[in-house]
Order: C-alpha cells, then sequence, then structure tokens
C-alpha cells in the first residue's frame, strides 16, 4: 500500500494526530507527578518505584495488546486502552492514597502500551519504502505533544496538580472519541490462531529473541531507550549544576528537540532513500555515541545546546528506522505483536535506567569507597558532583550499541545479497 494514495493519507494524518493527544496526555503529568506522588508522604525510593511501575507495566502490556489488535483489529484495540487511559487519569485526579495511585499509574501504563498499535496501523497503511517516513511523521507527532504538555500543564499548576490529571483524562477521551469516529480498521488480515495470552506475554518474547534478525532488532531498541532513560534523568542536575540553569531551561531542550523534529522530518525520507536503512542505522547510532561523549568530556553550555540540537536530530531518525527493520522481517500478520514486543523492550529500558543512573551516582552518597582505592574513588566523587560520570555511562552504553550495530550489519550484509540498503 503506498503513502501516496487518499486514504493511507488520511490514516497517517489521524494516527498523526492521536499520537500528539496521546503524548499530550502523558507529557502535562511530568512536571507534577513527582510533587504530586510527595503530597502522599512517599519518600524518593517509593516515588521511584511509582515511576517504574508504569514503565514495567507497559513492559508486561504492550506485546498483549499488540497480539489483540492482530486478532481483533487496530480500532477497537486502540479505543479501549484511550479510555483506560481516561480511567487511569481519572483515578489518580482523585486518588485518596498512595495505594490509589500506584493503581492507577499501574493501569495507566498498561492502557498506554497503544503506541506499538498506532505503529502497527501505520505499517498496515504503507509500503516498505514509505514506512520510515511514516514512523517518522508519527515520532514527530509525540514529540509535538511532549512540547506543548509540560506548558500547558504550567498553566493548569496554579489551580491543583489533580487538575492536570483531568486535562489529560480529557485528552484522552478526545482521542478515543476521534479514533471510534474517524480511523477505519486497517488490519485486513487478522490472526486466525487461537489466543494465548502467555503465549503472548512470554513465549512471545522468548520467541522474538530465537529469531536472529529480529532479536539483533530488539536488543538494540531495548538499548537506545536505556540512554535515552539515562539521559532524560541526567542533563536536568547536569545544568543546573553545571551552568546554574533553571527548570524552565528543561522545558527549553523539550522545545528544542520539537522544533527540530519538524523542521527536519522531510529529511527522513530523503536520506532513507539515498543511505538505506542499514546505513543509516549505523550513521545513527555512531553519532549518538559521539554526541554523549562530547557532553562527558566538554563541559560548556555552547556545546551543551549545540549537542541537544545534534541529539534531538539524530533521534529523528532512530526509531523510525528499527520499526521499519523489524515490520520488514516479520509476516504481515505478526506486525501487532512484534512491534508490541518492541515497544515492550522500549519500556524495559525506560524502566531500567533510573536504576543505572542511582548506580553511576553512588559516589554523592556519604562513605562512598572505590575498593578503597583512594585515587580512583576520588576521581568518581568529581565526576559524579557535576553528573559528567552519567554521561561517561551513557556514552559507554551507546558505544557498545553501536559496536553491536556494526557487528548486526557484518552478519546479515552478505544474508541479504542484492539488498540496495547496503
Amino acid at each position: 500500500m503506498s503513502l501516496n494514495t487518499k486514504s493511507n493519507k488520511r490514516n497517517l494524518l489521524i494516527v498523526g494526530l492521536i499520537s500528539f493527544l496521546n503524548a499530550l496526555t502523558f507529557a502535562a503529568i511530568i512536571p507534577i507527578i513527582y510533587s504530586y506522588a510527595a503530597s502522599f508522604g512517599l519518600n524518593d525510593t517509593l516515588i521511584g518505584l511509582l515511576f517504574g511501575s508504569f514503565a514495567f507495566a507497559q513492559f508486561f502490556a504492550t506485546p498483549v495488546i499488540g497480539r489483540l489488535s492482530d486478532k481483533y483489529g487496530r480500532k477497537p484495540l486502540l479505543v479501549i486502552s484511550l479510555l483506560g487511559t481516561f480511567i487511569a487519569n481519572v483515578i489518580q485526579a482523585f486518588a485518596g492514597s498512595a495505594w490509589v495511585l500506584f493503581l492507577a499509574r499501574m493501569l495507566d501504563g498498561i492502557t498506554g502500551g497503544n503506541n506499538s498499535v498506532a505503529q502497527a496501523v501505520i505499517s498496515d497503511s504503507t509500503e516498505q519504502k514509505d514506512r520510515p517516513m511514516g514512523f517518522a511523521i508519527f515520532g514527530a507527532s509525540f514529540g509535538l505533544g511532549f512540547l506543548f504538555g509540560p506548558v500547558i500543564a504550567l498553566a493548569i499548576m496554579p489551580y491543583g496538580n489533580n487538575y492536570v490529571f483531568l486535562f489529560s483524562a480529557l485528552i484522552a477521551l478526545l482521542a478515543a472519541i476521534l479514533t471510534a469516529v474517524f480511523l477505519p480498521e486497517t488490519n485486513l488480515t487478522r490472526e486466525t490462531k487461537k489466543l494465548d495470552l502467555f503465549d503472548t506475554l512470554f513465549l512471545q518474547i522468548y520467541k522474538g529473541f530465537k529469531m536472529p534478525i529480529v532479536r539483533d532488532i530488539l536488543i538494540i531498541n531495548l538499548i537506545t531507550s536505556l540512554s535515552l532513560s539515562v539521559f532524560q534523568i541526567a542533563f536536568q542536575p547536569y545544568i543546573k549544576v553545571n551552568f546554574g540553569l533553571g527548570e524552565e531551561h528543561i522545558s527549553y531542550v523539550l522545545i528544542l528537540s520539537g522544533i527540530v523534529n519538524i523542521l527536519f522530518l522531510p529529511l527522513v525520507k530523503i536520506f532513507t532513500n539515498k543511505f538505506g536503512l542499514y546505513k543509516l542505522l549505523n550513521l545513527t547510532f555512531l553519532f549518538r555515541a559521539l554526541n554523549f561523549a562530547i557532553l562527558a568530556l566538554l563541559v560548556d553550555q555552547s556545546v551543551f545546546w549545540l549537542m541537544m540540537v545534534v541529539f534531538a536530530f539524530v533521534n529523528l531518525f532512530s526509531r523510525p528506522i528499527i520499526t521499519s527493520l523489524l515490520t520488514r522481517n516479520v509476516k504481515s500478520e505478526d506486525q501487532g505483536v512484534a512491534i508490541g514486543v518492541s515497544e515492550s523492550m522500549f519500556s524495559l529500558g525506560l524502566a531500567v535506567g533510573p536504576a543505572i543512573f542511582a548506580f553511576v551516582n553512588l559516589p554523592l552518597q556519604e562513605g562512598f569507597t572505590f575498593l578503597q582505592i583512594p585515587l580512583i574513588t576520588d576521581m568518581l566523587i568529581d565526576l559524579a558532583k557535576n553528573y559528567t560520570l552519567s554521561f561517561y555511562a551513557i556514552a559507554i552504553i551507546s558505544v557498545i550499541a553501536w559496536f553491536y550495530v556494526l557487528w548486526f550489519l557484518r552478519r546479515i550484509k552478505y544474508s541479504k545479497s542484492g539488498n540496495n540498503d547496503f
């Protein structure tokens, strides 16, 4: 199916709008979730568990939602999951205790696995050559939601944090209505096998890792989310400690990323056609590694903002390329579950990332010592104080990812003889 047909363009526009609204519901609560959780008497450890509960719930739910969409259709699963997000945000707005808040966050994580379904709609509606552009539109729409979400939250916060959750709930309800009314069903090759949720939840992940090419793509996606997750936490104290920048500059980073995504979106198709998916994958991960290495080595405000532009530009390509490679290596009836497993790996990385950040910042704890070696202990403490140690960790993760990509490309190069991507 070509991206140029009227119905497929319409599908992409609808999914892009749904992606924007979905991101808006999530991004709006980012500025207030920490203080809202603290108002229930939760300490930092429990608040960390609260954040993790969302990601882990999403990790388990995403492949299930993907498989259900393969069997029952994309549209009903999108509507149901968006309604679930609506209910979860209403519960969070009126949560009377911490355990209710935990329950609502987990429900939000379960129903938040609808990204895999939205991406499956794109896969259903496009040919292989057009999918990178389709997934890039999806990513840019999501980025645009992250641009406006925190800004709207700042306007609502004076009336009470619970009103931010109510705003997110209304946006999710609007997205569900738009899906129900305007989005046609795109899954025309339904899965006919008997549905086994245990198989979907656990065995599908296992089977995915048993397939060489799919396994490698899933690992690459996992490592991508690990580095992104650590960065999302680390850059905030990094700019505060090193440059004296306030909380509003965190929003500026998100805004800058959104602007880059919008301005350079057309380049996704141009670069994909020019370099091919595999070469572009190599370049993307090379520049990710260089970007974080420079941030660790050169603590300078001008360098930071320049690297944020580079990082936003590189991120514009990474996930569309990964998802496109995944969809071209699975059967059409397995698109939903394959993307679901991939999204689960991404969620797992988002859940583990905060733990990595906490680990690399152990030198900030009183009484820290590294194997009773004063020289190394003092060096780690100095690096941790200005949070460059976190960026060294991200750089190491990114270098490992790049070497894995190189190994992956080398291994499949000759099995894809005649493929123009090489």
